[in-house]
């Protein structure tokens, strides 16, 4: 069974890119979806993509949730940090609702809802991972990078956000609530954005990435049990050329790597 449904630009792009031979030339690019404070997961992916981009110059884009649900929120966040640090302009972490309501849950003048909506959604898991019993007490390191998270980023053919962008608002005019929180009707438009929209937030049911003509999802709910995904994409091609996830399993983006 075909995990993905094409339309015909899509199918169009893969087959071109398939004669092409996906030139590697240039810079590769990974992007990665929520990570939700699973670090053996992330550990995995990144060593699968080391090992994938074979000495090119490469740069991963992270569209955010780092903390919250899984079981190691705090390491997750050091190790970005590291890398970021290591490895300037490589690695390109976006903020996600969740670092958004912890960004909330932190600040000295928050509501008791702030408080509690952050803890509802996972943030105890946060708590626990940083040993405190309260946000404001995370290390100021951490929320300060925490709160310089951008929104969006962008590249030729695609646009990088966490949750999604409203049809019908033109991109540079998006709301932060919108690329931090929108669902529907992001995920069921067919609308043509003029780039290919790169997220996460909503956990695939197949726990495989979502890739339609408009958009690919990469959250495959890792905090759930399912993997963590990254998708490679070549200098020239809008579509990604092959998929990788956290069980070291990697996969051109028409075929289905349980199969």
């Amino acid at each position: 069974m075909k995990i993905f449904l094409w339309r015909g630009l899509l199918s169009r792009a893969i087959d071109l890119g398939t004669r092409r031979g996906h030139s590697m030339s240039g810079l590769t690019t990974f992007a990665i979806g929520d990570i939700h404070g699973c670090l053996h997961e992330l550990e995995s992916l990144l060593a699968t993509c080391e090992s994938n981009r074979a000495g090119r110059d490469a740069r991963f884009i992270f569209v955010g949730d780092y903390i919250d649900r899984g079981p190691s929120p705090k390491n997750v966040i050091e190790l970005l940090i590291e890398r970021q640090c290591c490895e300037p302009g490589r690695f390109v972490c976006l903020r996600g609702n969740h670092e958004q309501m912890l960004i909330d849950a932190a600040d000295p003048e928050r509501s008791d809802r702030d408080l509690i909506n952050w803890w509802m959604n996972g943030g105890e898991q946060t708590l626990g991972s940083y040993q405190v019993n309260d946000p404001i007490a995370i290390p100021a390191d951490h929320l300060a990078w925490i709160k310089t998270l951008p929104l969006k980023f962008v590249d030729a053919g695609r646009v990088y956000v966490h949750a999604g962008v409203r049809p019908g608002v033109p991109l540079p005019s998006q709301s932060s609530d919108d690329l931090l929180w929108i669902r529907e009707p992001f995920l069921s438009s067919d609308n043509d954005y003029g780039a290919l929209v790169v997220h996460g937030h909503t956990p695939t049911d197949s726990g495989l990435p979502d890739l339609r003509a408009n958009r690919l999802n990469l959250d495959t709910g890792a905090y759930l049990g399912g993997p963590l995904t990254a998708a490679m994409f070549s200098d020239g091609e809008t579509y990604p050329i092959m998929f990788l996830n956290s069980n070291g399993e990697a996969w051109t983006s028409a075929s289905d790597p349980r199969r």
